[in-house]
């Protein structure tokens, strides 16, 4: 699961919207949505919007990407 809190603060912190991210990776807003919530994105996808919000720190992109069982 995707640490939803951090996520959005990342997301806002960078000045964007979820649903500006989702239209930048040609999804639609409910698909980024039910991904969020369910964490199903691909290892491109986390790099890429690791990339696009500015998430540099190994150690942020873990807190808000990797569930806790695998940090």
């Amino acid at each position: 699961m995707i640490n939803q809190h951090k996520f959005e603060g990342a997301i806002r912190s960078a000045g964007t919207t979820q649903d500006r991210l989702a239209a930048e990776m040609h999804m639609s807003a409910n698909t980024f949505s039910k991904r969020k919530k369910t964490g199903t994105f691909t290892i491109g996808q986390v790099e890429w919007l690791c990339d696009r919000l500015k998430i540099e720190k190994p150690e942020d992109r873990c807190e808000i990407f990797l569930p806790i069982k695998f940090q």
